[in-house]
């Protein structure tokens, strides 16, 4: 039984030498514990933030805080 073969590198695999993806500004991750119902407003505002309403949002959370 050839036992010594299995296992270890094998010539091709794996991801080419120097192929890294190049990732700039990642977001730290937070994190944070909620019942369902504040977990889908969390979302649905976070959504808000990431894609491109993060100024109107900002306006809201500062309106909210002033009352």
């Amino acid at each position: 039984m050839a036992l010594e073969k299995r296992g270890g590198k094998r010539p091709g695999a794996g991801r080419p030498k120097g192929t890294t993806k190049v990732v700039h500004n990642v977001r730290p991750q937070h994190q944070l514990r909620a019942f369902e119902d504040e977990w889908r407003m969390i979302s649905r505002f976070a959504r808000l933030v990431k894609h491109g309403r993060k100024e109107e949002c900002q306006l809201f959370l500062d309106g909210m805080e002033e009352q």
